[in-house]
């Protein structure tokens, strides 16, 4: 499955993680049933893990909606984890531009950053 998540309402947060090979429709598939989820939470915090795509399908287009999307839905804080591609990282950067303002997005090359970076938000 490319596209997965994990909610924990202990920790206020949604861990999504992009693996293998994934498309437009995977990203906007995954998100409507992330959002179909009775335990979601639109404020809770994410943390989206694509340490493990292989090849990433996805248009500009898709990304400034899923972005859009989650900003509509509540999101206020999203911490994401890029791989050593420059397409991965491009089109992370891309969503953290369409969601900031009014979410603080940020991407991270490593899990721990991007863990610190979110538990900041936690401890404050």
């Amino acid at each position: 499955m490319p596209v997965s998540y994990h909610i924990s309402p202990l920790i206020a947060c949604v861990i999504v993680r992009l693996e293998g090979s994934v498309t437009d429709n995977d990203l906007l598939e995954g998100q409507q049933q992330m959002f179909s989820d009775p335990l979601f939470k639109g404020h809770y915090s994410r943390l989206v893990d694509a340490t493990e795509v292989k090849m990433l399908h996805v248009s500009g287009e898709t990304v400034r909606t899923v972005a859009n999307i989650a900003v509509e839905r509540g999101l206020r804080k999203a911490a994401l984890i890029s791989n050593d591609s420059n397409v991965v990282y491009g089109l992370m950067r891309m969503y953290e531009g369409y969601a900031s303002p009014p979410a603080d997005v940020a991407v991270y090359d490593s899990m721990q950053q991007g863990l610190q970076w979110l538990a900041k938000s936690i401890d404050s």
